[in-house]
């Protein structure tokens, strides 16, 4: 597929471009957003302005959806070609992380529907593609969501979220703290859904996920075998700007969102 290829070659470019910018992140303009722990880097901005630019060239007449500078908003058509970006899901640990625990995450979508996707982890080298009814690989290798058939035996990827979502966060999850073998909490939703793909983890819940964040994950879970829904057990609407989120293997979806207040 064409615009999977496309994925591919800007996440080769942009993976380079951040890799060495977080070579020497000390030097790297910071500033906040809507609080001070939402942060906003140079390298976000020039990121997605060198995707943005490259998908204009491209593809003229396709919508971008973007976190950054004034693309955040869906097109009026739904069914449009739309480019969904993302330049860095994890700026809070490209900025402080003693570990590089982020990546750039870029979807596309048309007539409705997730058609291919993609997650470059800069500092490892690593991209995860997909593309709908074509599978989903891992630096070329095919990959499958983990066989794992209790929360008990499982690892489920937390997000906290943003401090006003923490009372959510912890009312409505709570039981999967105690329920799930093991937690984690990477601070990304491209790490937690990449990592459910490649089976590496079981699950991935979220109260608020903006589209830029979730949009190519999703589809590599599904890809990959895997299961998505709303935490009520809903379908994940494209057309929604925002959405809550359940991301399973499938084996454990069920029990999981019986867990889910």
């Amino acid at each position: 597929m064409y615009e999977r290829d496309f994925i591919e070659k800007q996440l080769s470019i942009t993976s380079k471009y951040i890799k060495t910018r977080y070579s020497d992140r000390s030097g790297v303009a910071v500033s906040s957003k809507r609080d001070i722990n939402d942060m906003l880097t140079e390298v976000d901005s020039a990121v997605q302005g060198m995707i943005v630019e490259a998908i204009r060239e491209e593809f003229p007449d396709d919508a971008i959806v973007g976190e950054e500078s004034g693309f955040d908003h869906l097109p009026e058509d739904p069914r449009q070609r739309c480019w969904v970006i993302d330049p860095i899901d994890g700026t809070q640990n490209f900025v402080r992380g003693l570990l590089p625990v982020f990546g750039t995450s870029i979807g596309f979508m048309a007539d409705g529907d997730m058609k291919a996707g993609g997650i470059g982890l800069p500092i490892t080298g690593d991209v995860l593609l997909a593309a709908r009814g074509q599978g989903a690989t891992r630096n070329g290798v095919p990959i499958r969501v983990a066989p794992t058939d209790s929360l008990m035996a499982s690892r489920l990827e937390l997000d906290v979220s943003y401090q006003a979502h923490r009372p959510e966060v912890v009312k409505r999850f709570g039981g999967l703290i105690c329920d799930f073998g093991q937690v984690r909490v990477a601070g990304a939703a491209t790490i937690g859904l990449a990592a459910v793909a490649c089976g590496e983890a079981d699950a991935y819940v979220h109260v608020g996920l903006k589209l830029w964040d979730h949009s190519a994950g999703i589809l590599l879970v599904e890809e990959a075998g895997g299961t998505v829904s709303r935490l009520d057990g809903s379908p994940v609407l494209l057309s929604n700007l925002t959405t809550d989120l359940a991301v399973s293997n499938g084996a454990i979806h069920a029990e999981m969102l019986r867990a889910i207040l």
